[in-house]
């Protein structure tokens, strides 16, 4: 009998998060997960700390940056979520929290 595997197993969790605020825009960055089998990132953002993240990018992103352009003096939380090319998605990262100038 021929068996066809499925991948189950998620990505590592993306790691070193760092968000850079700019006039009207904040700036992340992160680290390159390893995996061979990685499709890109999800960028995840909530407009207060305790609300839900919600994707900003439809389709995963290869660059490991993300720049966001939001208004001025307003403070947004971003994680992002590492993507196979199996679909499956890793927990988030950790969350930044930054302020556009």
């Amino acid at each position: 009998a021929c068996v066809t595997l499925t991948d189950t197993f998620p990505p590592a969790v993306p790691t070193g998060l760092q968000a850079v605020a700019g006039d009207g825009t904040i700036s992340l960055i992160w680290d390159a997960n390893a995996e061979r089998d990685l499709d890109g990132y999800i960028v995840l953002r909530a407009a207060r700390p305790g609300d839900v993240l919600t994707p900003m990018t439809p389709n995963p992103i290869r660059e490991t940056t993300f720049r966001d352009v939001v208004p001025a003096g307003t403070a947004y939380v971003y994680a992002v979520a590492a993507v196979d090319r199996a679909g499956n998605v890793s927990p988030p990262s950790n969350r930044v929290e930054e302020t556009a100038r």
